[in-house]
């Protein structure tokens, strides 16, 4: 697990560092600046070439202004031809920046305006370009110099392609670092090299396309500087299998878990097939799926080790549920019922009657979002320690929280948690970056695996299926959501990489499971 911070936070951490701890400001944008200029000499290492490189800097007048001021600095000590511009109103820098002036001064750096850089200098004379115009405090629209810097090195890159090494301090300026936006422009990075956490808009959309390599340094600000103010948000990065809970040696396969699929209708056999089979390659000890008549033949031939009970559309349907759900130890219901016919019936046996944890997608989320019983029934089912699990995509959380879309993608880090204090569950609300939120915790949960090849159909019904399986664990329903959309994404990446994102189909995504668990 690896934290993800605000602005605020990080900013609160800078302080605690300094004035709880007693290490100077100082100390700590020369150990910054001695990281940035670190992973330049490995660059210039990686290529292997006997010659002087030089290097153009340019800084703000802030405070990410000095760092890379410093760092113009170290890399003239190390042999690195550099010229340095500050870009900027001179009479708003911080103390910090013009400390570092005068230092780079005495060192015989002296800073040159952006005009005659712009005018009087060819692009082929840089070989890295260091970009510390802006760091995380940034949320207005650039306009003035600043645009016209961050589009000269935008332009010098399209220009001069693998010739030209654009690293970021801190984060590409222009990324608003609470959520990703861009800020009207910013910097197309090749590395951003930021300091002891990452930060938000590293990881959110579209503000991860401009990051490029992003590089995690130490520059002195510990975990004890959060001084029990742990950051809100984490995502994960490590081998899935060191979050699964080991599976005893002694176990069968009743005791891995007996999860109840109860999915698909006349009309649809795809869904049942993908979320069971997902379910069985997650682990889960036994499946049994639940389903129209119409779709016996497709399970039993697509997946024969599952096992199925099936209704008719004309018969009632309420003592074969009741059966299958006693036999269970945990479900999923949703994918494929239907909006129409038998939907919301079974719908409505689950949440009134099932007395175990289940998970709720795609139809069932429809249905809740369409109906107040159903909604009602669903905000009752946790509230006696059930988990309850909804994965919505980013249209279907719109239909149940109410609002619009575009509001809703805009506050995907705020709104499920609201959804998920109002019907005490834990709520997927998944995007190009999911966001997992939960009644019971504080903690925030972003998935960083997973693809735009993932937009397929099915690949929600595969992701019941993984949830299904872990739900029927020991995990607490929020470590369930959380590890199971990434062991979803991951098998998506794997998928990807076999099939390229064009090409790959939800059952890529099932067969790519036993890769990652293995």
């Amino acid at each position: 697990m690896k934290y993800a911070v605000t602005s605020d936070e990080m900013k609160r951490y800078d302080r605690n560092t300094s004035e709880v701890f007693g290490v100077s400001t100082e100390i700590l944008m020369e150990r910054a600046s001695l990281c940035v200029a670190d992973e330049i000499e490995k660059h210039i290492s990686s290529k292997n070439a006997d010659r002087k490189y030089t290097a153009l800097v340019f800084a703000g007048v802030g405070n990410n202004g000095g760092d890379g001021i410093c760092t113009a600095r170290l890399l003239k000590q190390r042999g690195i031809r550099v010229k340095l511009v500050v870009v900027g109103d001179m009479t708003k820098c911080s103390d910090l920046c013009l400390k570092q002036l005068k230092i780079a001064a005495n060192y015989g750096i002296n800073a040159d305006t952006f005009s005659n850089i712009r005018d009087n200098k060819s692009p082929a004379e840089w070989d890295i370009i260091v970009d510390a115009l802006f760091g995380i405090g940034i949320s207005r629209n650039i306009t003035g110099s600043y645009a016209e810097a961050i589009d000269y090195i935008n332009d010098c890159k399209k220009d001069r392609r693998e010739d030209l090494f654009v690293v970021s301090v801190d984060i590409p300026s222009g990324i608003n670092a609470d959520d990703g936006r861009i800020c009207s422009l910013c910097v197309k990075a090749d590395e951003t090299v930021t300091f002891n956490c990452v930060k938000l808009g590293h990881i959110l959309y579209p503000g991860c396309e401009y990051t490029g390599k992003l590089v995690v340094c130490d520059a002195g600000i510990t975990k004890e500087s959060f001084c029990g103010n742990t950051p809100e948000y984490f995502f994960y990065d490590e081998k899935v299998t060191a979050l699964l809970p080991e599976r005893k040696k002694y176990s069968n396969k009743g005791t891995n878990g007996k999860i109840l699929i109860i999915a698909g209708s006349k009309e649809i056999s795809g869904a049942c097939a993908l979320s069971a089979g997902a379910c069985l390659k997650a682990g889960a000890g036994m499946v049994k799926v639940f389903t129209a008549s119409e779709n016996a033949e497709v399970i039993k031939t697509v997946i024969p080790e599952a096992l199925i009970d099936t209704y008719e559309d004309y018969e009632p349907v309420s003592e074969k549920l009741e059966d299958a759900m006693n036999w269970s130890t945990a479900a999923v219901v949703g994918p494929g019922i239907g909006m129409t016919g038998r939907g919301a019936e079974i719908l409505k046996i689950v949440l009134s009657r099932y007395d175990k944890n289940l998970v709720v997608d795609a139809d069932g989320l429809n249905l809740i979002a369409a109906d107040k019983e159903l909604r009602r029934l669903a905000g009752d089912f946790g509230r006696n320690g059930k988990k309850l699990i909804l994965t919505p995509h980013l249209a279907e959380f719109a239909r149940l929280f109410g609002r619009d879309i575009k509001e809703c993608k805009r506050n995907i880090l705020f709104y499920p948690k609201e959804l998920a204090k109002e019907l005490h569950c834990t709520v997927i609300c998944k995007d190009a970056r999911s966001v997992v939120s939960d009644s019971n915790e504080k903690k925030i949960y972003i998935n960083i695996s997973g693809n735009d090849g993932m937009a397929t159909a099915g690949s929600g019904d595969v992701l019941s299926g993984v949830l299904g399986a872990l739900v029927g664990t020991e995990l607490s329903s929020f470590e369930c959501a959380c590890i199971g959309a990434y062991l979803h994404g991951a098998a998506g990446d794997l998928a990807a990489a076999r099939h390229g994102k064009l090409s790959m189909v939800a059952s890529d995504i099932v067969d790519e499971l036993e890769n990652i668990l293995n």
